[in-house]
């Protein structure tokens, strides 16, 4: 039984503004270099606008993906890294919390900060999960609260007190 499913994407304007921010340099210097050497045309959109379009497709596919179910957390991150699974069993504790992607992160996406493992895609809310040999996990959330309430309810039914 899932108690718990979240999807979401990179939705971000100022994402979409830094990839065309990047795409027409690329572009133009594109069209420079076919001007100038005709038969270097293809390797030069594949090698700026292409790669640019690329990353463009990979962001607007990926998607981070969190199940919570009676035996483990699923933190899915497509497109973009390998899942992480954490058994319910091995969470301390679990905490809907506020936080700065930025400073405590270095950012969105998979990435290790100071204060541990974060897979966020937007906003400044998630839930710190903490297990029982002291690593740490940031999920991303935009219902926190639900999340938390998830894993502590699969906590509970694992130590068999369901409720």
């Amino acid at each position: 039984m899932t108690y718990y499913h979240e999807e979401q994407q990179f939705r971000q304007p100022w994402l979409l503004v830094l990839l065309m921010a990047l795409a027409i340099p690329a572009v133009i210097v594109a069209i420079d270099v076919a001007v100038r050497q005709p038969a270097l045309l293809l390797p030069a959109l594949l090698l700026g606008p292409g790669v640019i379009a690329a990353i463009a497709l990979l962001f607007a596919l990926a998607r981070l993906v969190v199940d919570v179910d009676r035996d483990v957390i699923t933190v899915a991150f497509h497109f973009l890294w390998p899942k992480r699974r954490i058994r319910i069993s091995e969470v301390r504790k679990a905490e809907a919390t506020k936080y700065s992607p930025l400073l405590d992160y270095g950012g969105y996406g998979v990435r290790l900060g100071f204060r541990g493992w974060a897979f966020n895609v937007s906003g400044d809310e998630g839930v710190l999960v903490e297990t029982n040999d002291g690593s740490r996990l940031m999920i991303g959330s935009q219902r926190p609260k639900e999340l938390e309430a998830a894993i502590e309810r699969a906590k509970r039914e694992q130590e068999g007190h369901p409720g």
